[in-house]
């Protein structure tokens, strides 16, 4: 194990739960990180995939932790007056003009509204499956997680913008101890195998070529805790700190958190707890009675990856792993959650 602590709070259980998952299976490898708004508090790396041992500079593949990468890269351009958040899917693709398509809003899109039907994650690329799509419900009526909207979402930024989505997310580098999050494997960066695609008969490396705005990016724990440190800062202005707006203003971040899903009809859902998830503009506001602190947000990924925030503890952990379908393994994450959240301490005021 590759291991460096700094904090104050007791992470031992968390680290024991990864330790164990990675011991005794079903995780390859995994590596474990924890932050607070100063920065880096502990990071460890444990086990050995393919002769490799696990390291805590490792990168991994993000699966949907790339959503909330997207929906922060969009955020910034709504404060910045480039993009509204009722602009129409129409106004970048035109081919959906005159059609209930074309009316969903990026709103809806980025909150799991839109009713488009997904197409698998490694199909035809997703931008042209798009200028066809179709609808499973009405925009607004219902919520179903959906991939293939933040291919929208994409679209509306660049249109809006002028610059690509990748630039959008290497923007993030700007931040201190973000150094090679980018939405695709980048020259010279190993990322560890992607177990279970066979299984699944996903064609990640196909993904990987079409930087999928849904689960194309690829980074290292301190690329997210970084992030997360600075996600962290924005909170503690929105409560009467200094303003800080590193990544977005404390307005746009409390904007991102607000339930727009509250109460809708749920549609079966990629997500094994759907019942229990709500969203925000790109953020899962968990609310499973299974977890013990329910102010997190944040979201986890098919490969097992996971990236959460707590706010009210000035905290926030990143999991970076490599195995497709962790929970039909008998993996629960809300184990992983509780064991962190059950060694913070409230900041005192």
């Amino acid at each position: 194990m590759e291991c460096m602590t700094t904090s104050h709070a007791n992470y031992n259980h968390a680290l024991d739960w990864v330790r164990r998952t990675v011991e005794h299976g079903p995780m390859p490898v995994g590596v474990f990180g924890a932050a607070t708004s100063s920065g880096v508090q502990e990071i460890a790396a444990f086990g050995t995939d393919d002769g490799r041992r696990a390291a805590v500079d490792d990168h991994f593949a993000l699966f949907s932790v790339t959503k909330p990468l997207v929906g922060l890269a969009t955020t910034r351009a709504v404060e910045r007056g480039q993009i509204s958040l009722s602009a129409q899917l129409s106004e970048a693709v035109p081919a959906l003009a005159g059609t209930l398509a074309g009316q969903i809003t990026l709103e809806q899109l980025l909150s799991h509204r839109s009713g488009l039907v997904d197409p698998a994650l490694d199909d035809a690329d997703p931008r042209a499956l798009l200028q066809n799509a179709s609808l499973g419900f009405p925009p607004g009526t219902m919520t179903q997680y959906c991939n293939i909207g933040f291919v929208g979402i994409e679209l509306l930024l660049e249109a809006a913008a002028g610059i690509s989505l990748a630039d959008h997310v290497a923007a993030f580098t700007e931040l201190d101890g973000v150094s090679t999050l980018a939405l695709d494997t980048g020259d010279g960066r190993d990322a560890h195998r992607v177990h279970g695609a066979e299984q699944v008969g996903l064609d990640v490396a196909a993904m990987a070529r079409l930087r999928h705005p849904a689960a194309g990016a690829y980074a290292t724990a301190t690329d997210l805790l970084a992030l997360g440190s600075a996600l962290l800062r924005s909170t503690a202005a929105a409560g009467g700190a200094p303003a800080t707006a590193e990544v977005v203003h404390p307005a746009t971040l409390a904007a991102m958190r607000v339930n727009r899903t509250i109460g809708l009809p749920r549609l079966n859902s990629k997500l094994n707890d759907a019942r229990d998830q709500d969203w925000g503009l790109s953020f899962n506001l968990p609310h499973s009675a299974a977890l013990i602190e329910h102010t997190l947000f944040g979201h986890g990924g098919w490969s097992g990856c996971q990236f959460w925030v707590y706010p009210e503890y000035d905290a926030c952990f990143v999991l970076l792993t490599n195995r497709l379908d962790l929970p039909d393994l008998g993996v629960r994450v809300d184990e992983l959650q509780n064991a962190f959240a059950g060694g913070l301490v409230r900041p005192s005021s």
